[in-house]
């Protein structure tokens, strides 16, 4: 790519110039509605069966520590309460969905993106002893960083049959500890390279206690990537791009103007958005029940009207 920038380079200088920067107060005040709803699907989701074998998991591993494991009396290590708290968070679905910036993108690379994020920010939140304001500001910067790479990457991604939410995730998860941990720009470029190739998930789990997993490992990921870089290793320092990066292995390529140039112009959360759910379930049937909702409401429909329901 000679002399120009590459994304990830773009990426790894966002993150380090959020590091002090101050937040559009429009921004914080929507992120702190989505850190709300988060907390809200960890603690829902913790009484899963998913979510407890993910903490005897933990335990029987041996993985213990003093971060805390929301819904319960329970602590981790860093990375395992991140990943445990990733689990709950989408085990039931309810987490938010961001929009997409156009039509021609399907609907499985609008990634749930605060559950990755949230769980890797409380557990090297807590682990640094992090400010509020740090805390918020590395929220919003993996949030953007998540939903950016998202909105860029070919549809391809989605339709081969990626989740986006574990692979993409893992980015945003990684952005946010890369903050919270100090990394220099060189470590962070690292860290994303580590995250590049831990980044997984696959539609085949898709009903399965493995889907929520997803967010769970890529809570867990970003943390291990941001560790991992902090500690000196290496990978390669722009594994976004190029014949064998991210974008080119994963989906066959991506749009560089939904990334190049956007980051935080605006915020995510400001254009196109992101959705925190009006009901407790996937997003997909959303229109439907909204279909039904002014049914009722036209009818004054009661269930004793209701004989037979036909799929």
């Amino acid at each position: 790519m000679g002399n120009a920038t590459t994304v990830t380079q773009e990426v790894a200088r966002f993150i380090m110039d959020s590091r002090g920067a101050s937040l559009p107060p429009n921004v914080t005040e929507i992120a702190k509605r989505h850190i709300l709803d988060g907390l809200a699907v960890i603690l829902a989701g913790a009484r899963t069966g998913a979510a407890r074998i993910i903490r005897d998991h933990v335990f029987v591993s041996q993985l213990d520590g003093t971060i805390s494991i929301l819904g319960t009396r329970l602590t981790a290590s860093t990375s395992a309460a991140a990943l445990a708290n990733g689990v709950a968070g989408h085990a039931l679905d309810y987490d938010d969905t961001q929009l997409g910036t156009s039509t021609d993108r399907v609907y499985g690379l609008m990634t749930h993106p605060t559950v990755p994020v949230l769980a890797a920010c409380l557990a090297v939140g807590q682990e640094i002893n992090a400010s509020g304001s740090a805390f918020l500001a590395a929220f919003c910067t993996g949030i953007e960083v998540e939903c950016r790479i998202a909105d860029a990457i070919y549809p391809k991604h989605y339709q081969q049959g990626f989740h986006s939410t574990g692979t993409i995730g893992t980015f945003g998860a990684t952005a946010a500890a890369c903050l919270l941990l100090g990394l220099t720009y060189e470590q962070t470029r690292y860290a994303i390279g580590v995250a590049a190739s831990k980044a997984s998930g696959i539609r085949a789990n898709f009903g399965t206690m493995t889907k929520p997993y997803h967010a769970g490992a890529a809570a867990e990921g970003g943390v291990e990537a941001a560790k991992l870089a902090a500690l000196g290793f290496e990978s390669d320092p722009d594994a976004l791009d190029g014949q064998w990066g991210f974008f080119q292995v994963a989906a066959g390529g991506f749009d560089a103007d939904r990334i190049s140039g956007r980051l935080a112009n605006p915020y995510f959360f400001i254009d196109p958005g992101i959705s925190i759910k009006p009901y407790p379930c996937g997003s997909l049937i959303h229109p439907a029940m909204d279909g039904l909702l002014d049914l009722v409401r036209e009818h004054d429909i009661k269930p004793d009207d209701i004989e037979e329901i036909r799929f």
